[in-house]
């Protein structure tokens, strides 16, 4: 036989042994859930026949309240028999699947227990209702004839509930029995059958591996001869098998290799006079092309430090353009914002000379506060416009490369100030960044990435529902020469098969028009170059989050380049 074969029977056997245990398994599977679904419909039955149990005294209480204000019993005894109707109604129900699964108890004795069960409170209820009705008029019903109307619903009726209820419980102690059986017999097999199948298959495979090892243990020897050298061997014959051919192929190789080596031997000794001239001039010749290409690699080298100039330069114009897009992007609110102090400048400067056209003398002193006030009022507007004007020049003016320690707050609070306009129909916009110390940065770039960050943050946000909405921009020390700082907000979030790219460049999720896909991946840029790193958390429907780490700043060695980094902010 084969080793093919061999291997073929060994796979078959251990199929078919799970196969059976599959099967044996599902059997059991199938009976537990029968068990389970009758076991579950008995329950239901004896809920129905407890809830049916304890109809009775909310009857009697409707009697005894009907007999009071002198009303008909005839509703109460439709509201009873309208609840009973019900409750053999959930009784049929349940009653039905359990037919699916039972085939030794009859279905007409269970309808006919149910007819029976309908028609006795029926009577019951009439002749309780009777008896209430033949009370004389004034009466009520008393504690005494109360308790001898249910003592009769329990002669009539409640020991037929009872006896069903009973009844239901012994099947329900019987398919318990038999789920406990099925079980102990599951538990059973499944102790003994894997070691049947262990021993069957520890068996088949011994029976193949043993003869297997022992005809490996030749060939590797015969190998072992072959590498040392060593072609003067004869195979004992073998079988038919994978083995045997091995074999004959182990010898055959073994008879070629002697012929090769006595053939190899032969021209070296005719190749080793040529080979010492061709020696000498090949290394001539390699001198010459080491020569050449030493040249063509200092020629080469040139070249990349002018592409590597100006890759660097492209990098930085793309900066200051992803920039300037920012400010684009904020034209129009940054106007808005202007506009505003600027208004109300104009209206106090016009009011205080308007007043001092019209006074003919010096001003009262109620006059000369109102003219303060607004001058006042001016001063701070003007004020505003100054510092809105300072940021936008934060992120036009050309990039600054130097680095040193930079105020995480003062920038995160220009960058807030830049997309106030486009967050402020959106969200709220917190800012949590103090009691952190400098990070080693430059502030232009990292004000531009905290910029493009809000401004996605506000973009993924539908506007018109600020106070639900919010962007948290806070810093934590998350070691003791780290800072970390975190972009969260409530927006739409990103999809698990978009948040793997979102750092590629020119990769966008908005329409055509509205975005280039490079804001995150300039961040991404400027983070890395800064020493940093940054990530992102989202889940579709709950928000995103980027978290961006830098280095604290020493300020023994930034001491230098700190006051470039501060003025551009």
């Amino acid at each position: 036989m084969t080793i093919r074969a061999k291997v073929f029977l060994f796979a078959l056997l251990a199929v078919g042994l799970v196969c059976l245990m599959g099967i044996h398994l599902y059997v059991g599977a199938q009976k537990g859930q029968y068990i389970r679904e009758q076991l579950t419909a008995i329950q239901e039955q004896r809920d129905a026949y407890e809830r049916l149990h304890a109809l009775a005294w909310p009857y009697l209480n409707m009697l005894a309240q009907t007999r009071r204000v002198e009303g008909s019993t005839a509703l109460a005894q439709r509201e009873l028999m309208m609840k009973v109707e019900q409750e053999l109604a959930l009784l049929g129900d349940s009653l039905s699947r359990e037919e699916q699964w039972l085939d030794d108890r009859p279905e007409m004795v269970e309808r006919d227990e149910q007819r029976q069960l309908r028609d006795a409170y029926q009577h019951w209820s009439e002749w309780a209702a009777a008896r209430v009705r033949a009370l004389p008029e004034g009466s009520s019903v008393g504690s005494t004839l109360e308790w001898l109307l249910y003592s009769q619903f329990e002669q009539n009726v409640g020991e037929r509930i009872t006896s069903m209820q009973q009844a239901e419980k012994s099947e329900m102690d019987e398919l318990r029995r038999r789920w406990d059986h099925n079980v102990l017999l599951t538990r059973q097999l499944a102790l003994v059958f894997p070691a049947i199948c262990l021993v069957l298959v520890l068996a088949l495979a011994f029976a193949i591996l043993t003869p297997l090892q022992r005809s490996l243990r030749g060939l590797m020897a015969v190998a072992e001869r072959i590498g040392r050298g060593d072609f003067d061997i004869q195979l004992p014959p073998v079988g038919q098998d994978e083995l045997g051919r091995l074999t004959h192929a182990f010898d055959r190789m073994a008879r070629e290799l002697r012929e090769l080596l006595e053939e190899k031997q032969r021209l070296i000794r005719a190749e080793a006079e040529a080979s010492e001239r061709e020696a000498r001039r090949y290394h001539a010749m390699l001198e010459d092309t080491v020569r050449t290409r030493t040249t063509q690699l200092a020629d080469a080298n040139v070249r990349l430090q002018d592409s590597l100039q100006q890759l660097q330069s492209a990098q930085e114009q793309l900066l200051f353009a992803d920039r300037l897009a920012a400010v684009g992007r904020l034209a129009a609110g940054v106007g808005h914002e202007i506009n505003n102090p600027l208004a109300f400048i104009l209206s106090n400067l016009r009011y205080v000379h308007q007043e001092l056209k019209q006074l003919p003398g010096a001003p009262s002193a109620e006059d000369r506060e109102e003219m303060i006030n607004a001058l006042a009022e001016a001063s701070e507007g003007a004020e505003r416009v100054r510092l809105i004007v300072q940021d936008l020049k934060t992120l036009s003016r050309p990039d600054d490369v130097a680095l040193g320690p930079v105020d995480l707050a003062e920038v995160v609070r220009g960058s807030a100030k830049m997309a106030r306009h486009e967050v402020r129909d959106r969200a709220r916009l917190v800012e949590d960044c103090g009691e952190v110390p400098p990070v080693h940065a430059n502030a232009a770039r990292l004000g531009q990435v905290f910029l493009n960050l809000i401004i996605n943050a506000a973009h993924a946000i539908e506007p018109g529902r600020v106070q639900e909405n919010e962007i948290r921009v806070e810093a934590r020390l998350s070691a003791p020469d780290r800072v970390t700082v975190a972009v969260r907000d409530t927006g739409a979030g990103i999809s698990p098969e978009n948040l793997r790219r979102i750092f590629d460049p020119f990769f966008t999720t908005k329409p055509a028009g509205v975005g280039t896909g490079l804001g995150l991946s300039v961040c991404h840029r400027i983070i890395t170059a800064l020493g940093g790193e940054i990530r992102v958390e989202s889940e579709p429907g709950r928000g995103t989050c980027f978290f961006i780490t830098l280095r604290v700043a020493d300020c023994s060695t930034d001491a230098g380049p700190s006051s470039s980094g501060q003025s551009a902010a």
